[in-house]
């Protein structure tokens, strides 16, 4: 990703999400420009977009410092059957909730919509405020808003940022309803090719280890062994049998660095299956 110039960049939208904010947040800290920005419905979209679209990239959330790992992300990520295509930077982004309405009365709200992230990230907020509310779950925290302000109902309300509020004309009921304030959220940038050299940066791994008592163990061994720090560890179904589990790893340090090499030309004697997903620059 050393080009100054890109044709698509798909994101999970539409304007005003958090996505689309962490996106322009990139292209402001690369200066790279780009000729169409494509908001998508959902991540699996975007990522079926980015396979179809060689000369693209797509930008979508990876993990919350509140509720963890976005399995959508990752899922579909790792579902991926073309190997050019690697995480080619990172991005962190401060989350700060509101709550959004047509209504300048909270207490006309009776339903309030919004990410299942975002619900969950504001449920004491939402318990002491409105016990009796519906709660309903949408792909993004901006179509939530956007569906307020197109709905005639002001008894509807939407949890999501600012900007929102800016771009469809919503008054703030509350401000900042993170049950956690130091709320933030990285995001990866998804393209194809291996990014420009850094001095530093992280690696994503995939791995499976071989059947054997303390397979795991011996694997985080050689991380260690040889200095690398886990920023990282998650594991999911591996889809083939039920108890076989595939190991997401991300560690402090490029593919290139001398000691990630070694690391990994050791793991090769205790794993069955072992990728790596993108050696990138983190942008903050």
């Amino acid at each position: 990703m050393c080009e100054n110039s890109i044709e698509n960049i798909y994101y999970l939208g539409p304007d005003g999400s958090n996505t689309h904010n962490a996106m322009l947040k990139f292209l402001e800290l690369r200066s790279i420009r780009v000729n169409n920005k494509v908001a998508q419905k959902s991540i699996k979209s975007a990522i079926e977009n980015l396979e179809k679209d060689s000369s693209s990239i797509c930008i979508l959330p990876i993990e919350n410092s509140i509720e963890g790992i976005v399995r959508e992300t990752i899922g579909n990520f790792l579902d991926i059957n073309d190997d050019e295509i690697q995480i080619q930077g990172e991005i962190t982004l401060p989350i700060k909730h509101m709550l959004l309405s047509k209504s300048k009365d909270k207490t006309t709200i009776r339903k309030i919509y919004s990410h299942p992230q975002a619900l969950a990230q504001c449920s004491k907020f939402l318990y002491q405020q409105f016990p009796n509310a519906e709660l309903k779950e949408v792909s993004s925290t901006s179509y939530a808003a956007q569906k307020v302000s197109t709905e005639d109902d002001n008894s509807i309300a939407a949890i999501a940022n600012e900007t929102c509020a800016q771009l469809f004309d919503l008054n703030i009921l509350s401000n900042d309803i993170n049950d956690e304030k130091d709320n933030k959220t990285r995001f990866y940038i998804l393209g194809r090719g291996s990014v420009c050299c850094e001095n530093t940066g992280k690696a994503s791994i995939i791995l499976s280890t071989k059947n054997y008592p303390g397979a795991l163990c011996d694997v985080l061994q050689i991380f260690s062994k040889h200095g690398l720090n886990l920023t990282y560890i998650d594991s999911r179904p591996s889809k083939r049998k039920l108890g076989e589990y595939l190991f997401f790893v991300e560690i402090d340090g490029l593919k290139t660095d001398e000691n990630v090499k070694t690391a990994i030309n050791e793991l090769m004697n205790f794993v069955d299956f072992f990728k790596i997903l993108g050696s990138f620059k983190v942008y903050n």
